[in-house]
């Protein structure tokens, strides 16, 4: 089990680090981003509405930092989770009202939130729970070299995929 923690730290890590880098990466990707948080929170007030990009890229950060620490990865986990609920209500909302709102995730995108979104958060969050019960749960046993080396591969293959949902989605589409 130690190694699907392994696996499940760096899956989280590695996508949540890369999702804060690509709305900062720029002034264009961050005015991109603080505007789908916008169109994605319509209802939140003003005020606070402005509060929510940097709480978000600060939030990611933390978990993947969190990540990072072997002592602090249920931490992680839990502030991972609490994002992604987050994440996956404002996307739900949006299907469900049937707003065309783009998800700058990952950087600026013009793809609308849709099922493939949510797909995806629900991979994150499930990854999540898992590391979160399995950090809080388990000792540490010697790790052999081998089976890090595979969960590293696993996780941040898992990671990749997750990083090109809405391409792998535009795959399944039908043709205009």
């Amino acid at each position: 089990m130690e190694y699907v923690l392994v696996c499940c730290r760096l899956l989280i890590g590695a996508v949540f680090v890369a999702s804060a880098v690509s709305k900062v990466r720029s002034r264009s990707a961050y005015t991109s981003f603080r505007s789908a948080a916008g169109e994605l929170a319509p209802k939140v007030p003003l005020i606070p509405r402005a509060l929510v990009p940097p709480a978000v890229i600060a939030g990611e950060l933390t978990a993947a930092l969190l990540l990072a620490v072997p002592t602090t990865v249920g931490a992680g986990f839990v502030i991972a989770m609490a994002l992604l609920a987050a994440f996956t209500a404002a996307i739900t909302m949006a299907v469900r009202s049937r707003r065309r709102v783009a998800c700058n995730c990952f950087g600026s995108s013009s793809t609308p939130v849709g099922p493939a979104q949510l797909i995806r958060n629900g991979v994150l969050l499930a990854a999540s729970s898992t590391g979160a019960v399995l950090a809080f749960g388990t000792t540490s046993p010697a790790l052999e070299p081998i089976g890090v080396f595979t969960a590293t591969v696993a996780g941040l293959l898992g990671a990749g995929l997750v990083l090109l949902t809405e391409d792998i989605a535009e795959l399944f589409q039908p043709f205009a």
